[in-house]
């Protein structure tokens, strides 16, 4: 492998990623890896030093930290439109839902030595146009419209510095579902037009999200489709009753939840309903999500 760019969020699982990162250099250098690492210094700062190496040359460009990470990382690589750049993935913490789907160890040794013999296979990735058009946006796992962009936006930089990523999003939901209502939302997918009151939208490529949530148990992140979950009208008893539920994956048999497969879906709301894209918040409804096929190269 010809050397490759190394962006590190020393900041990522509440810090764990800054704490292990001297150890993480010394096994890439042990097994023989050549690389140039810089350290993201703050939001946005990831997808600025892709760009970077993109334009420097690079062939390969391998994120260390969580999802969020990685969408930054993303973001900066698609930025200059298709590109042949492959994507590598240290996971940051066990809390990072696409290394989970994609089988990606959570050990540091285990995921170095899998991205070194690691084979690049071409991803779908989903764009989000929001803001009427103004913004736009790529994600590679998961997107989701109401109450868990809300426990996004919840998630403030004291609960973003534990380390354990259940305890972090948990901590978020239980703060967010005490205040927050839901929404009624017009929804077309496919052609099908559903007009009802929904507790949360979740456009998936890949199955997990809220750091190991099954969300999605069938989704496939290279088969042309997303998986689209709509959560209906909730009542919060009925969301922490059925909370295991989803992390087992077996929510779908619920007569409130309905998955739809499909390449495009559109989403307004009488009252806005915030959007996260792999854990970031980015913007609000109206909104489309759209699948590019095969769109960027992954080591696996």
């Amino acid at each position: 492998m010809e050397e490759v760019k190394l962006i590190v969020n020393p900041v990522a699982g509440g810090g764990t990623v800054g704490k292990h990162w001297p150890r993480i250099r010394r096994i890439l250098e042990a097994e023989g890896l050549e690389f140039e690492a810089s350290l993201s210094e703050g939001k946005g700062h990831a997808a600025e030093l892709a760009r970077q190496a993109l334009n420097g040359g690079y062939k390969t460009v391998v994120a260390l930290g969580g999802d969020g990470t990685v969408n930054e990382v993303i973001n900066g690589l698609m930025a200059e439109g298709d590109n042949e750049v492959t994507l590598g993935i240290i996971p940051g913490e066990k809390g990072n839902d696409l290394a989970r789907t994609l089988g990606i160890p959570f050990d540091y040794a285990a995921a170095c030595r899998k991205l070194l013999a690691g084979k690049a296979v071409p991803l779908d990735l989903g764009r989000i146009t929001y803001h009427g058009g103004k913004g736009r946006h790529y994600f590679i796992n998961a997107a989701g419209l109401g109450f868990d962009a809300e426990v996004v936006r919840r998630v403030t930089p004291r609960l973003r510095a534990l380390s354990n990523p259940t305890v972090r999003y948990l901590s978020g939901l239980f703060l967010t579902l005490a205040s927050y209502k839901n929404r009624e939302a017009r929804i077309a997918i496919e052609g099908e037009v559903l007009r009802e009151r929904v507790f949360s939208i979740v456009v998936c490529n890949g199955r997990y999200f809220g750091g190991g949530m099954e969300i999605a148990p069938q989704a496939e992140p290279d088969d042309g489709l997303f998986d689209v979950v709509v959560i209906g009208d909730f009542a919060r008893w009925e969301i922490l009753a059925n909370l295991s539920r989803v992390y087992r994956g077996t929510h779908l048999s619920h007569p409130k939840v309905k998955l739809f497969r499909a390449k495009e879906v559109k989403v307004e709301a009488q009252e806005p309903m915030l959007l996260q894209a792999d854990g970031e918040l980015v913007g609000a409804t109206p909104a489309t999500f759209e699948l590019i096929p095969r769109a960027i190269k992954v080591l696996v």
